[in-house]
């Protein structure tokens, strides 16, 4: 029940002396409350399991239990709403003033009693009590809705994880695997990899910034314009003869980065590394917009880090200009692309995990099928944050793609 602060209230009366009893409850009843006695504090108890009560009323010294051992007994009981409690007493020395307040006491009623202080006393707390329960509504109110927020957030999350490469992509001469770890529920990390045409995959890791529902909220507002189903899709064009063209990375990003300055995102802009391998020649055309730099482990195990400089984030200038960066994969080589909470992720000594450190771990698992990367790497970040689980600061993405052949393309499907 929700209190008003002129609801009648539910109180105890709890005295030993029969005529006292009778006498504070005669004057709280003319005060329009109702009224359950008690003789002792052992006697209260067993009335509170059957009467719930608002307020309770109770003399200090008593037989049996006294007034401040059943207000300490109250206040112990977690099975028990809140009881506002008044102590009666001829006692007013502060020590014992002290002692009433340490046993829970909410206020002191002095005997012998003045029965309009009496009033103005069960007045304040009415009072208390009628915010506690607006305060007790309200707070149910936020944990309904926290919920209905939570339940959005994890559906969201779960259409996110759904918008992650699915295992069918990989190919007879071409294979990819990937990590992701939000931060929270949902991520603003974006992966993913796809079959641009016969001979060409395409690929791409995106990490807002910011985190939580806005950044996720852009990132996949973001990956319909790169997805190659989605008629909005920057990464294929019409040729002259009326063929769809596969568009050059450079310009793809130059599209991205109209479309989303003209949204007015504030803020919310992205880094990004986006590329173009062609399954026959190893060829591989990258830009990479502010994103962290791409690390390339050779089939012998040495590594290159393709440190040229990068473009500018995605989403923040409308006149960025975006360049190509090239490579070429010999079959058993392997291309990593990461977000930044890969190698910002800090040990217990704050110190980042770094490139450097990256690349020499995945020198170290070249002879390991690509496949094994992602759930060693989770392991990685787990005992260099020292974190037990995969709650990071940042959200951690990551796409390996490892070149395995040299023929045409095999049975990856066309999306």
């Amino acid at each position: 029940m929700q209190l008003a602060d002129t609801s009648p209230l539910r109180i105890l009366v709890v005295d030993d002396q029969d005529m006292q009893r009778l006498i504070v409850r005669r004057k709280v009843e003319k005060l329009g409350h109702h009224v359950v006695e008690a003789r002792d504090g052992l006697a209260a108890l067993q009335v509170l399991a059957e009467h719930p009560v608002d307020m309770v009323i109770s003399d200090w010294v008593m037989d049996g239990m006294d007034g401040t051992t059943l207000c300490r007994t109250l206040r112990g009981r977690t099975d028990l709403p809140y009881v506002y409690f008044i102590l009666m007493s001829s006692r007013d020395a502060r020590e014992d003033l002290l002692a009433g307040l340490s046993a829970g006491a909410d206020d002191f009623l002095r005997k012998p009693l003045d029965f309009d202080e009496m009033a103005v006393r069960i007045r304040g707390g009415q009072r208390m009590l009628a915010l506690q329960s607006s305060l007790h509504v309200r707070n149910q109110q936020l944990h309904d809705a926290l919920a209905h927020i939570q339940a959005d957030i994890q559906a969201a999350g779960e259409f996110q994880k759904g918008m992650l490469p699915r295992a069918a992509l990989d190919s007879q001469h071409s294979r990819m695997a990937w990590l992701f770890l939000p931060s929270s529920r949902v991520s603003g990390d974006a992966i993913n990899g796809f079959r641009l045409d016969a001979h060409h995959i395409g690929f791409y890791n995106v990490d807002v910034a910011g985190h939580g529902v806005a950044a996720a909220m852009v990132g996949m507002l973001m990956t319909q314009s790169l997805d190659p189903r989605s008629a909005g899709c920057v990464l294929r064009q019409p040729g002259p003869d009326g063929q769809v063209r596969i568009t050059p990375p450079a310009q793809a990003l130059d599209a991205l980065n109209r479309q989303m300055t003209s949204l007015e995102l504030g803020s919310n802009y992205l880094t990004c590394t986006y590329g173009v391998l062609d399954e026959r020649s190893g060829e591989t055309v990258m830009v990479r917009a502010g994103h962290t730099v791409p690390v390339i482990v050779r089939a012998d195990g040495s590594t290159e880090v393709l440190d040229e400089e990068g473009d500018m984030p995605v989403g923040l200038f409308d006149f960025a200009d975006y360049h190509h960066l090239h490579c070429t994969l010999a079959p058993g080589d392997r291309l990593c692309l990461y977000s930044d909470g890969v190698t910002e992720c800090e040990s217990p000594q704050e110190e980042e995990y770094g490139v450097e450190r990256l690349a020499a771990y995945l020198a170290a698992r070249q002879p390991a099928p690509v496949e094994s990367i992602p759930p060693a790497f989770r392991d990685e970040m787990r005992r260099w944050s020292g974190s037990d689980s995969d709650a990071f600061k940042d959200d951690v993405s990551m796409l390996v793609i490892e070149r395995t052949s040299t023929h045409g393309a095999g049975p990856m499907p066309a999306i």
